[in-house]
């Protein structure tokens, strides 16, 4: 037996590479399988978008350097 969503949360957000500024534009979903959780949902994407990005060029630089 599986519980069908009853909607889905989409966000986009442009962040920068904390160390180049160079952008980044992030996507992220989540199901919502009840009215309760759309809150907590709200929450967990708001942290998922605000995460530090440093972009793979800086980071492979870092690796070396340190």
């Amino acid at each position: 037996m599986t519980t069908q969503p009853i909607g889905q949360l989409k966000s986009k957000k442009t962040v920068y590479c904390s160390i180049c500024s160079q952008s980044l534009t992030r996507k992220a979903t989540f199901l919502v399988y009840s009215q309760e959780e759309v809150e907590g949902a709200k929450k967990e994407l708001t942290l998922k978008l605000n995460k530090e990005y440093t972009c793979k060029i800086c980071s492979s630089i870092v690796k070396t350097v340190c």
